[in-house]
């Protein structure tokens, strides 16, 4: 399920809010990536992703994407965060050097430049 920027792989089919990815070495939190897994007919999948990115907070659910609460349309750009949907996921870019795409189901990757 989970495979980490080092190249370890988890399994882990748990249902429940995760932080997924943050920046945990540095007096200021330029990231943090959230998820929300759900059972759906059996199958686990994320229904939300929640990012906080360059001072704003992102919220993707299936067929919606929010920025600080309003609603925004595709593609999306504003101070160094890049949103845009295509036919088979959502991407969001931010200058600090990270990408996320997710599948609007049940994958979800996060890039994030080496340094």
């Amino acid at each position: 399920h989970f495979k980490t920027f080092d190249g370890d792989i988890f399994y882990f089919p748990g249902v429940c809010n995760y932080i997924f990815a943050s920046n945990c070495k540095s007096p200021y939190e330029d990231f943090n990536i959230q998820i929300r897994r759900t059972a759906v007919e059996n199958a686990t999948m994320i229904t939300h992703v929640i990012m906080k990115l360059e001072g704003a907070v992102i919220e993707l659910s299936r067929g919606s994407v929010l920025l600080d609460g309003k609603s925004v349309q595709m593609p999306y750009s504003h101070m160094g965060v890049f949103i845009e949907r295509s036919n088979s996921y959502l991407k969001v870019s931010a200058k600090l050097g990270l990408t996320c795409l997710w599948n609007e189901e049940d994958a979800l990757l996060v890039r994030k430049h080496p340094k």
